[in-house]
């Protein structure tokens, strides 16, 4: 037998006694399951609660030498899971690609220099954000919904009224009145308002540089980013990414009954 697949072998049955002396692996898959369903459902702090918990059972079965690798490996994964909830809403391959990576990009950067019921709390936050950013919007007016669908699942691409419109084949003037009036915001405002939600989570969670995330999210320029990050939550970038107790800014649309 080749001496890798030996190696991975013994590893492999290794991991196998392990969970055996524990007896609990039907504790972790059952603990595992609730906490996507908590995720799926927007419940932070039962999200929180079991991935304490299944950190705790990692710390356990790896021992001192290997909780950490082990855990972070295991966020690792947990992306991955959390990305099969994420392409059911119309959330796109490229997206769902794009959240893996800044998952990865977070454990990377914050393992070693956080805590690991810090860097857990802060995936939670993660996870639910991007979620809820996919949640279908119930407004009155089919197309407006459609509109938001779309903006929510593009939010990275340069979208202006006029390539809506277009998209949708409809006026940029009606377009622009309706959407006014179904979710008291105009087109720019929810646009703008929606990137600057996303950009907070690779300021505050990667290393890419301030301009590289205004590219991301095709602002023009370095400058109108600024501007626009803070006309909604009153920072600069730069302040945002270095005062890491501020909250993230957040805004929900009307929910409309007819």
């Amino acid at each position: 037998m080749d001496s890798g697949l030996q190696d991975m072998t013994r590893i492999l049955l290794d991991e196998f006694e392990v969970m055996r002396a524990y007896d609990r692996s039907e504790d972790f898959y059952r603990l595992e399951k609730e906490l996507l369903t908590c995720i799926a459902e927007g419940d932070k702090q039962g999200a929180k609660d079991r991935l304490c918990r299944i950190v705790q059972m990692i710390s356990e079965i790896a021992g001192e030498e290997r909780t950490v690798q082990d855990v972070s490996y295991y966020f690792i994964i947990l992306s991955a899971l959390v990305a099969r909830i994420l392409l059911k809403p119309k959330f796109t391959v490229e997206r769902t690609v794009a959240f893996n990576i800044t998952c990865m990009r977070i454990v990377e950067r914050k393992f070693g220099t956080s805590e690991i019921s810090e860097l857990s709390n802060d995936m939670v936050e993660f996870f639910i954000h991007v979620l809820q950013g996919r949640k279908k919007p119930e407004l009155a007016h089919p197309v407006v919904n459609e509109v938001i669908e779309y903006i929510d699942a593009a939010i990275e691409s340069n979208l202006t009224v006029a390539s809506l419109a277009g998209h949708f084949n409809i006026s940029t003037s009606h377009l622009s009145r309706i959407f006014r009036e179904h979710t008291g915001l105009t087109l720019i405002d929810y646009i703008n308002m929606r990137k600057i939600e996303e950009s907070q989570y690779f300021l505050r969670n990667t290393d890419l540089k301030i301009s590289a995330v205004a590219e991301q999210f095709s602002f023009c320029n370095q400058s109108y980013f600024t501007r626009t990050f803070k006309k909604y939550t009153e920072l600069t970038p730069k302040q945002f990414r270095e005062q890491k107790e501020i909250e993230y800014f957040s805004f929900s649309l009307p929910a409309e009954s007819d």
